[in-house]
């Protein structure tokens, strides 16, 4: 079915042209970011919209995001308007007719799958699209720039920012950044209230796959040793469809010290309970990006995954990592289903480097 779909844009967009250029010199009046994928990758691109807006304040900003994580950047200053695309197919034609009634003069392709992304780019009538990486895209000849690699051994974000070149700009100011309002802590200081007198330490237990995964029994271990304090509380963070793995760690621990808080709010809540803690402690994964965005002390736990890639290079004093080789040649990535080289991490040694930072 999918590659039915990729077959008729394929037949549609032959007869389309689109402008070619390393540079944009004319002026233009509404630009559109695609970053309708995981959480991590949109907190990803804010600097890109905080950048741009700097650059360019009087251009009107248009953010395709998905619907899942749209709420938390409805108030991002930097973005004057949000539609929301999950990124199926069934929904294409719906966002199609939004997008060309907006009609943006650049489309910048900043993290969206293909066959949807530059399909839509070219048929909502933009002058110009711009997508990086897409050395191997199959569409790379409906881009507007020359098809090019990303850099690999060096903070994502600098990637992302990159592709702000195309109109002149060029910055590496990576902070990320996420706005919140007061309403967001209600609910959350509620709960952590009675324990205003304690270190709340925070565990992250899921990720995005299997293989960035830590533990259970690890987290176990950790909590343990996180709890021999009396002025500590944790607190289990995470989405709902997490919530299967923390009750196991709540019940294995059964103290009232644990708090299971994962799934418990919406979206803007539960980045409002990061900003509350004093620690989080977590795999590569979208909450270490929230953590980063909010300056929240973090830990993170690599193994699969690649610091240089993924860890903040802000802020560098509190947000520590631990690293471990990856143990099976070749190593299968994320379609790994258990994660041998993530039991190098040693419970110990993470509580070792929580005790220096708290």
């Amino acid at each position: 079915c999918m590659k039915l779909f990729e077959n008729i844009m394929r037949l549609i967009l032959k007869f389309k042209k689109i402008q070619k250029t390393q540079l944009v010199a004319e002026p233009f009046q509404i630009v559109c970011f695609f970053s309708n994928t995981a959480l991590g990758d949109t907190i990803f691109n804010t600097p890109v919209f905080r950048v741009f807006k700097q650059n360019f304040p009087h251009v009107k900003t248009v953010a395709l995001l998905n619907p899942a994580t749209a709420p938390l950047f409805k108030t991002d200053p930097n973005i004057d308007e949000i539609l929301l695309y999950d990124g199926k197919k069934s929904g294409f034609l719906d966002i199609l007719k939004k997008l060309k009634k907006i009609s943006p003069d650049i489309v910048f392709i900043l993290h969206s799958n293909e066959p949807q992304a530059t399909p839509l780019a070219v048929l909502c009538g933009a002058k110009y699209i711009f997508k990086l990486p897409n050395l191997n895209n199959e569409f790379s000849a409906f881009h507007s720039n020359t098809p090019e690699p990303y850099g690999d051994e060096r903070y994502v974000v600098l990637n992302r920012l990159e592709q702000l070149k195309f109109v002149g700009i060029h910055s590496h100011d990576t902070r990320l950044k996420l706005y919140l309002d007061k309403s967001d802590f209600f609910s959350v200081d509620e709960i952590l209230k009675k324990y205003g007198n304690h270190k709340i330490v925070g565990f992250q237990m899921g990720a995005s796959t299997v293989s960035r995964q830590w533990f259970i029994d690890k987290w176990e271990k950790l909590a343990r040793l996180v709890l021999q304090d009396r002025d500590t509380v944790i607190v289990l963070t995470g989405s709902p469809a997490e919530r299967a793995m923390t009750t196991e760690l709540e019940e294995k621990i059964n103290d009232p010290r644990l708090l299971n808080l994962a799934g418990k709010f919406n979206i803007r809540e539960a980045v409002a309970l990061i900003s509350r803690l004093n620690i989080l402690i977590t795999p590569d994964t979208g909450p270490l990006h929230v953590a980063a965005a909010l300056k929240t002390p973090t830990i993170g736990l690599f193994a699969v995954a690649s610091p240089i890639n993924s860890n903040p290079d802000f802020d560098t004093d509190i947000h520590k990592f631990i690293k471990k080789p990856r143990t099976c040649s070749p190593c299968i990535g994320k379609k790994c289903k258990f994660q041998k080289c993530m039991l190098q991490i040693d419970e110990v040694e993470v509580y070792g480097m929580l005790k220096e930072m708290i």
